[in-house]
């Protein structure tokens, strides 16, 4: 098969209830025809056989394209409804979330729960039809590919449905290890925590086993490393600190390493630093006939193509521009580098790479955020923040003009370090390696080393910090915050932003309140909704759902 990119092309072939996706370089004289197809067919064949696995790949969803099928689901970020984000867009679910307003009958992002479970029956489609195929060296590299995308669609599954508590309240998801029939007892009870997190890990094995190394694939599938870096987040997750460490560690210093300019890192794609991530080519992230899908989506209403003007999207509070260090390593309360009459100077670089303020240069002009600028515009998608998102913008495009195709990175080295540094201080507390993990991103970023000497405590707060930083929107603060058990102590109350006048040539900074939040408890996990439990009325909710 040649360079797969995942331009996925539908085309109209009922294969198993899918559509089926292939590479746009497939020669398509080399295919079986399509009303042809059987089961047997596809598994005998190659092109079948892959294009099986490829449908997989193509519908997991990500922070691009999580349920963009229906009228305003999917447009923001998780990081939108974390103490790091809002959402400029009043009309999405964001709000519920926010709050936890909604019940297991009208859950936001409802689909979530079937999809995956849709993934997970071909999964098991898969695996058990595999065998079938002659190809030896094929049939291992799917097999493998396969585990990988069953354990991590479990995983996703995991930490959005299910509870890592000790005790009781340790509570799974079901797990379904083959493709039921009608025969099957379809009452499958939630499966314990731990349970789920062992099989995960079986899986992850089994594909550490079958894959290849990076640079030995095409670009967009698993790998053997992808399976250990996997691996280190689902132990890290679940508390199992020095498994985790060593999962982490056998990516550490491996295939992979930190991308040299933190800002195109995100647009450049297949660098060394990405582990697996979910490929993307234009025209794929055109949502509603709009082009540029994330970039017109995350755009301030300010900001036009033609007659057409940008969304309002995710945008960061000022209780996470907060969390930046100066370039001194202190912090901006601390800092004899800060200035409040010049807030954002002398900051950590990534501050920059992520967050547009005002006199920020955006989209070819310098954004104007005070009352009465040109980007405060009174329409209700307007920041109500301050900021605005940078971080992915392919900024070089004209809105509504070109489709944007980042991809989006589910795994990347810089996590790994991060996954490794947390683990072995819980385990063992920060020796060298815990600093050498955390300062090689620093150093990337232009941040001066941690001091040395941290306790095991301080060091836990240096590395939450440095996860808050160096992956800002990529959906990991709204897990990280859950599995910490730190959200009913960040969102319950006000998120701030920040209010800028101009008189003259001085701009002056006044940090309010914008709205308050609200966090249940039982909100660490979300309800399985209400028309799945009626199927199967033994998974049972939690938490209090």
């Amino acid at each position: 098969m040649n360079k797969l990119r995942y331009k996925l092309l539908r085309f109209g072939c009922m294969l198993m209830g899918i559509t089926i996706f292939f590479s746009c370089e497939t020669n398509i004289l080399d295919q079986v025809p399509k009303d042809s197809l059987t089961g047997e067919t596809v598994w005998t064949d190659p092109q079948g056989a892959t294009q099986f696995v490829n449908a997989i790949y193509g519908q997991m969803p990500s922070g691009f394209d999580r349920n963009y099928q229906g009228w305003a689901r999917g447009l923001y970020l998780l990081d939108g409804v974390t103490d790091d984000g809002d959402v400029g867009m009043p009309w999405t679910h964001s709000n519920e979330l926010q709050t936890g307003n909604f019940l297991p009958s009208n859950v936001p992002w409802g689909e979530t729960w079937g999809d995956y479970y849709s993934l997970v029956r071909k999964t098991n489609i898969a695996l058990e039809n595999l065998s079938i195929l002659k190809d030896e060296t094929l049939r291992n590299r799917l097999m493998g590919e396969t585990y990988f995308l069953r354990g991590f669609i479990y995983h996703e599954l995991l930490r959005l449905y299910g509870m890592p508590s000790t005790g009781a309240e340790a509570t799974g998801v079901p797990l379904i290890s083959k493709s039921l029939t009608l025969n099957d007892d379809f009452q499958l009870p939630r499966a314990k925590y731990d349970e789920v997190v062992d099989f995960i890990i079986a899986d992850l094995d089994k594909a550490a086993t079958l894959l290849p190394k990076k640079g030995a694939i095409e670009a967009g599938r698993a790998t053997s490393g992808a399976a250990s870096a996997l691996k280190s987040r689902v132990l890290l997750y679940a508390g199992r600190w020095q498994a985790a460490a060593d999962a982490a560690n056998k990516v550490i210093n491996t295939d992979y390493t930190l991308f040299s300019d933190y800002r195109t890192l995100f647009l450049t794609k297949n660098n060394n630093e990405i582990i697996f991530a979910k490929k993307f080519q234009a025209p794929d992230k055109v949502h509603y006939g709009l082009n540029n899908g994330f970039d017109v989506v995350n755009s301030p209403p300010s900001i036009r193509g033609g007659s057409d003007a940008g969304w309002g999207g995710n945008v960061p509070t000022q209780n996470f521009v907060d969390s930046y260090e100066m370039i001194d390593g202190k912090s901006q309360a601390t800092s004899p580098l800060y200035k409040a009459t010049e807030p954002y100077s002398n900051l950590d670089p990534r501050f920059e790479a992520t967050v547009v303020h005002n006199g920020s240069t955006f989209r070819g002009r310098v954004i104007e955020l005070f009352a009465g600028g040109a980007d405060v515009t009174g329409r209700a998608e307007d920041t109500k923040t301050g900021y605005i998102l940078r971080k992915f913008h392919e900024e070089q495009y004209v809105l509504y003009t070109k489709s944007s195709d980042q991809d989006w990175i589910f795994l990347r080295y810089a996590e790994i370090l991060l996954n490794y540094a947390e683990a072995k201080n819980e385990a063992t507390g920060p020796d060298a390696s815990v600093y050498n993990a955390i300062n090689a991103i620093r150093k990337r970023a232009g941040m001066p080393d941690l001091e040395a000497g941290l306790s095991k405590d301080q060091m836990r707060a240096k590395i939450r910090n440095e996860r808050r930083v160096e992956l800002a929107f990529e959906e990991h603060r709204f897990f990280d915050i859950r599995r910490w058990k730190i959200a009913e102590s960040l969102l319950n109350g006000p998120l701030y932003g920040v209010k800028m006048a101009k008189s003259g040539n001085t701009i002056t900074y006044t940090r309010v309140a914008f709205e308050n939040r609200s966090f249940p408890s039982k909100l660490y996990v979300l309800p399985i909704p209400q028309s799945e439990v009626d199927k199967n009325p033994a998974a049972k909710q939690i938490a209090g759902w």
